[in-house]
């Protein structure tokens, strides 16, 4: 007699068996079980970039922060099923037909760590990626203070207008920090007239009091 085959999935953040115990795990093909999903801390909160609305699917806690830095630091590339397939069929009926636009990642760090993590985390959306927007200079914002950030549009450059005009775009990225790259994006993609533009984050950050104070500081440097 043929042997059947274990087709139990395994977590692949705490490597144990994920049970099938509701509508919604049954809907998606999920990596993480519900256990570390409650950990991840999806809250699917709703905020604008300027006039843009945008979705954030997880608030950036200390957990989301370790398993962020695990993938893209540690280059756990598994980690990229992670993020966006817990809620995949939802994502894909939200954002049917628009084209996918991630944010201009560092080339030295895509060659640094064999992949684009943006691009990996957001694969599974099966949206068809345009790059009308390339980087001028390669610098690495997170070493930068708040108003260091607010000036990033001048490393940024609209290449192709023509591939936006009348098209609905997606505007991808993994951490919306002070939202600085996600308005410079923004207002690069208006001036091609796109049919709509919504933007979706994996996570959004939000500041503690004592941060608010400190933003202006142009010696604080955001972690």
């Amino acid at each position: 007699m043929e042997q059947l085959k274990d087709t139990t999935k395994i977590c692949k953040i705490c490597f144990e068996p994920i049970q099938f115990n509701s509508f919604h795990t049954l809907l998606n093909d999920s990596y993480v079980c519900y256990r570390c999903l409650k950990q991840m801390n999806p809250i699917f909160k709703n905020f604008k970039i300027d006039d843009v609305k945008a979705l954030a699917i997880y608030h950036y806690n200390d957990y989301l922060r370790k398993l962020i830095f695990q993938y893209k630091g540690c280059l756990d590339y598994e980690l990229k099923d992670i993020f966006i397939t817990p809620y995949l069929k939802e994502l894909k009926i939200l954002y049917k037909n628009y084209y996918m636009l991630i944010i201009p990642s560092s080339k030295e760090k895509i060659i640094e760590r064999g992949f684009n993590h943006c691009l990996e985390m957001f694969k599974p959306l099966n949206l068809k990626i345009i790059e009308p927007i390339e980087k001028i200079r390669d610098e690495k914002q997170s070493d930068k203070s708040f108003l260091e950030r607010q000036k990033v549009k001048e490393n940024l450059k609209l290449v192709n207008k023509e591939i936006i005009k009348n098209k609905k775009i997606l505007v991808v990225d993994d951490i919306c920090t002070t939202g600085a790259t996600l308005r410079a994006v923004v207002s690069l993609l208006k001036e091609a007239k796109p049919k709509k533009i919504k933007i979706l984050v994996v996570a959004k950050r939000d500041f503690t009091k004592k941060e608010l104070e400190l933003l202006n500081d142009p010696s604080f440097v955001l972690n």
